[in-house]
């Protein structure tokens, strides 16, 4: 039987945070690349329900004990969009 599994956007969600489409992608990017260093393949994958409208979509599987790493990973990537929208401001 397979461990619990958890999701980038379950964290997410439970954070309390809407990513949009590229800090989705750029999380998801670095949380498999952590998975195929650790394990040397890639995460299992599992068609689940989209989170913002109707479909289903393929989410990568991450060990539930990952979910501290995710949440790292999340706020890591929110801190640099922070930043970069800082560069902007008068």
């Amino acid at each position: 039987m397979m461990d619990s599994r958890i999701t980038v956007p379950q964290v997410a969600r439970a954070m309390g945070v809407v990513m949009d489409k590229r800090t989705s992608w750029a999380v998801g990017s670095d949380m498999a690349s952590k998975y195929l260093l650790e394990f040397g393949e890639n995460p299992p994958k599992d068609n689940r329900p989209k989170t913002n409208g109707s479909g289903s979509h393929c989410f990568a599987l991450y060990p539930a004990k990952w979910e501290k790493k995710i949440r790292s990973v999340i706020e890591a990537h929110l801190e640099q969009q922070s930043k970069q929208n800082d560069l902007f401001v008068e």
